[in-house]
């Protein structure tokens, strides 16, 4: 069961991905209930139900002893929590993508934990989910398996000419979480006639956002993006400037597109990017600049430090250390090929769609 409401996100991208591998190769069948009805940019995904409209199915699957209910993104959903009270299953899982950031009251988190009682097996997309429910939850490690997301190779020709105008962009929801001001206010101290700046991206902050790229002609707005390769393929740098992030698709993303990125030195990022290796990696060090704006998801308490993986208080970038490091790219082409390639090399062979379908298979197969 999964919510596939807002086109496609970093989670709905790689629920996808795999859900079109799993109906061709796995030897169960899967159905798929979402709390919406089927979007035409999803593309072909078999068996798909609106589960409002097929609640009494959905429940015979719940109570049979022969179906395993996977749940996404959904450990702190209330109305699950209740379901589960009702309808009691031995067969659950739950797949954490990142909503306990999110969580911040005592009873958000008595759902989590309840929850968590209820299931088999919990599948986390990072390390630093994994330590996220370990420190901020308390759930048992032992309950916690970690599979990383895996994506088909697109095969994206990049053609790497001698260049007098750059793209650099960022590609995520226009949120705070996600440090998009920063690139803004980056973009801004880097006022060079051949660098345009391309967010690709909507949400709440959209107004606020224009009006602090207000006097810089180099900053455009592509509005929302459904096709995240063909915004990726366009770019020489992509920017991940976020506040949280549980692992970064994105990121992933561009490097199957050989796309050197700038991104945070925060949560999961690390785990998809090694910094002077795969792209620069910059550990946020500022105040958070946007605690005035109330929106969802919010600022999280806690973010995860890389090194350590203990839970600290959340900062975003320095946006002059970030012109400095666009800049540095901007001007050193071989760099360039150098992170894109080997980013390329280490998303082909972490994030693979087979290594991804094998891992959940076996934890289809320990649960009989």
């Amino acid at each position: 069961m999964i919510s596939l409401s807002r086109g496609l996100g970093g989670v709905q991208s790689s629920f996808i991905s795999y859900c079109k591998y799993a109906q061709k190769h796995s030897k169960f069948k899967h159905l798929v209930f979402s709390l919406h009805d089927k979007n035409k940019i999803y593309g072909e995904i078999k068996n798909f139900y609106n589960i409002k409209k097929n609640f009494i199915s959905f429940l015979k699957y719940l109570f049979s002893k022969n179906s395993i209910i996977y749940f996404h993104n959904m450990l702190g959903n209330k109305k699950v929590l209740f379901l589960i009270k009702i309808f009691p299953s031995n067969n659950i899982i739950f797949h954490e993508h990142g909503g306990a950031w999110n969580i911040k009251t005592k009873k958000q988190i008595k759902i989590y934990q309840t929850n968590a009682q209820s299931a088999k097996k919990i599948i986390v997309n990072s390390i630093a989910t994994k330590q996220m429910l370990i420190k901020k939850f308390r759930i048992p490690q032992d309950k916690l398996d970690l599979v990383y997301y895996g994506f088909k190779d697109p095969n994206i020709k990049k053609y790497h000419k001698n260049k007098k105008n750059f793209k650099v962009g960022i590609l995520a929801r226009l949120e705070s979480i996600k440090g998009v001001h920063n690139f803004i206010e980056a973009a801004n101290l880097l006022k060079i006639k051949n660098i345009n700046f391309l967010i690709g991206g909507d949400g709440n902050l959209e107004g606020y956002l224009k009006q602090l790229a207000n006097q810089n002609s180099n900053i455009f707005f592509l509005g929302n993006v459904s096709r995240s390769y063909s915004f990726l393929k366009k770019l020489d740098i992509l920017v991940v400037p976020s506040i949280r992030e549980p692992l970064g698709i994105v990121s992933i993303e561009a490097g199957l597109c050989k796309l050197p990125v700038i991104a945070s030195n925060i949560d999961g990022i690390p785990e998809v990017i090694i910094n002077g290796h795969s792209g620069i990696l910059i550990t946020p060090t500022n105040k958070i600049s946007l605690k005035k704006y109330s929106e969802q998801p919010p600022i999280p308490d806690y973010v995860v430090q890389p090194s350590t993986y203990k839970l600290i208080k959340p900062k975003e970038l320095n946006a002059k250390i970030l012109a400095k490091k666009i800049l540095l790219l901007i001007k050193n082409k071989k760099l360039r090929l150098i992170y894109g390639s080997n980013l390329y090399k280490n998303v082909k062979k972490k994030f693979s769609i087979e290594n991804y379908f094998k891992s959940i298979e076996q934890i289809y197969k320990d649960q009989f």
